[in-house]
This record gives structure tokens, C-alpha cells and sequence, in this order.
């Protein structure tokens, strides 16, 4: 395969919209999500997401460190990645609002998509009665990455 086989116009070799997509809503690829916390550090935690192929939810304990630095400061940005060959990444860079800090709603699919069918069904079941903030980010910013190759830029 020659360079030209998978780099963009731009020189990158970078997903389209499509296959991004179908990377975001059909893997269960943990969402590595950072916040500022209040010294201006940032705050990096995994967690699940939904996508709906405009923003990104994610629902969290009301006490996690990382829901207070949204609270506080609406700026996030985060990466979906593999860790394994091909490597593919999504960066995106945010923000994000707080749409129901006592949110109840169905999230089992989410569950399932991360825990399996029985173990999901179960979790959800379990714990489906404790109140989540739920969170809406808007990205502002979104870069992929679908390797091998290297942008321009970077070549010496």
C-alpha cells in the first residue's frame, strides 16, 4: 500500500464522518475525559458515553471530582481510542453542561454496550434507582486519526 492509499488531501490519515460514526457508536471504547479542577490541572478520568452523532453524553456520579470541575468550569476535552493496531483515535475538544443533576433515565444500553448483555442488564438493574448528573458535551473542535501514517508536518 503506498502513502497515497490512506492519507487525506491535507496529508492525514484521518477518518471521515461515516467512519467515525461508526467507530464512536459501535465500539465500547472508554471515553478518557479531561476537566479542569480548580488549581487550572487537568483532571483526566475514563468513563462511558453515548453518542448521537452530534454530541456526546456522559453520566456520572453527582460527587465524582470530575462532574464538580464541569460545575465549575465548562471546558473539556477528551479522546476515544484503540490500544491495539490499527491504531484509530478521536480528540475532542469542548464544552459541557450539566442537562439534569438527578438523572434517572435509561442508560441500560449504555450498560450493555460496555458490561455485555447479562452483566449490563444486571448492573443497569442494580443501580438504575441512583440519581446520575447527566452531561452533555458539545464539541467544538474534532481531529481523527486512523494509522498508520505520519502528517507532514511531522516529517523532518
Amino acid at each position: 500500500m503506498s502513502r497515497e492509499d490512506y492519507l487525506q488531501e491535507d496529508g492525514m490519515p484521518r477518518m471521515t464522518k461515516d467512519q467515525m460514526d461508526e467507530f464512536l457508536k459501535g465500539s465500547s471504547h472508554l471515553m478518557k475525559l479531561a476537566t479542569l479542577s480548580p488549581n487550572g490541572a487537568p483532571y483526566v478520568n475514563p468513563v462511558w458515553y453515548d453518542y448521537d452523532g452530534e454530541a456526546f453524553h456522559v453520566a456520572g456520579r453527582r460527587k465524582a471530582t470530575w462532574v464538580a470541575n464541569i460545575t465549575d468550569d465548562s471546558r473539556v476535552s477528551f479522546c476515544i481510542d484503540t490500544s491495539e493496531p490499527p491504531y484509530k483515535r478521536v480528540i475532542v475538544e469542548g464544552s459541557a453542561v450539566i442537562e439534569d443533576d438527578a438523572w434517572l433515565g435509561d442508560w441500560e444500553h449504555w450498560a450493555v454496550r460496555y458490561l455485555g448483555r447479562e452483566a449490563g442488564h444486571r448492573y443497569y438493574e442494580d443501580t438504575k434507582a441512583t440519581p446520575r448528573a447527566l452531561i452533555r458535551i458539545t464539541p467544538e473542535t474534532i481531529t481523527t486519526w486512523a494509522g498508520p501514517g505520519w502528517h507532514p508536518r511531522y516529517e523532518e
